[in-house]
């Protein structure tokens, strides 16, 4: 084909001889690819920040070292302790004591998975890379949640295996394979993930450190103590469906009056997460970088 002024023109879509084929790169499309994308961007964003091992390290300690001292206390005193109180002794409320303090380092990372990006501005590159902010966020609590179930899966079973060896002596231990056991040290861990996710959220939601950390805190350690100020029932009930309470009524054994069923402990505490988890899509989807 000829122009106007004698030059050999290929027609369109036509490429001379010796010319290669000039393609735009494939770029990813649909949910999967684009989730699998940015679940590998957060796995290395993670994993190359230092105060993640740091958080972790100390989530996995704090969490073997309360369970094993409260434990040990206890056994110290058993003969102290009443038939009543012998009777309605649970093997695991001191074992798992140390998620308490847990939770609280746990939250703190959960915090800064979100805020941080904020901080530095990166999240502007984060956004750009992947515009679907609902799925950046799904790939965030995805990947911290699996990093804080393998971290609190291993300190879990430490902690549970030398409480229950401390207390066997006494013959107030229990084995994994007693009813109700295994649910119980799996519950511990589906607390801690579930307080991260929750983290996670209120970071995305805040996008300040100092606020969100102070708005967890506030939820896991201040209001537990104000609704002990209520009169009664109005504190029982109403301190039976805080976060703190649901997660131990997941952890738990034997059925304190004070406590939800584990099932419902674990139900309040994913309503929890899916609002948090919900509130963040919303201010993502809705608010400027």
């Amino acid at each position: 084909m000829t122009g106007s002024a004698g030059v050999a023109v290929e027609p369109p879509g036509v490429v001379g001889p010796g010319v290669a084929a000039v393609r735009p790169p494939a770029v990813a499309t649909g949910l999967g690819p684009v989730l699998a994308g940015a679940t590998r961007s957060e796995w290395t964003k993670l994993r190359t920040v230092r105060s993640t091992m740091w958080a972790l390290l100390f989530t996995a300690v704090s969490t073997v070292v309360f369970g094993v001292l409260l434990t040990a206390l206890e056994v110290s005193r058993w003969d102290q302790r009443s038939l009543t109180e012998i009777k309605g002794f649970d093997p695991l409320l001191y074992s798992f004591a140390g998620l308490n303090v847990a939770q609280l380092s746990v939250g703190v990372l959960g915090v800064l998975v979100m805020t941080s990006e904020y901080a530095t501005g990166s999240i502007k590159l984060t956004f750009g890379a992947t515009p679907q902010r609902a799925l950046v966020l799904a790939a965030k609590v995805a990947v911290f949640s699996a990093v804080v179930a393998a971290v609190s899966i291993v300190s879990c079973a430490v902690v549970f295996f030398t409480c229950q060896a401390l207390l066997a002596p006494r013959h107030a231990g229990v084995s994994i394979t007693d009813p109700h056991v295994l649910r119980a040290v799996l519950g511990g861990v589906v607390h801690i993930v579930l307080i991260g996710a929750i983290a996670v959220g209120l970071g995305a939601t805040l996008r300040r450190t100092a606020g969100a950390v102070a708005l967890l805190f506030a939820v896991l350690l201040v209001l537990p103590g104000l609704v002990t100020l209520l009169p009664s029932p109005w504190n029982d009930d109403i301190t039976r469906y805080l976060p703190n309470s649901a997660g131990a009524a997941m952890s738990a054994v034997v059925r304190f009056p004070n406590l939800l069923s584990p099932l419902a402990g674990f139900v309040v505490l994913l309503a929890y997460t899916a609002a948090v988890l919900g509130a963040a899509t919303l201010v993502l989807l809705r608010r400027d970088a």
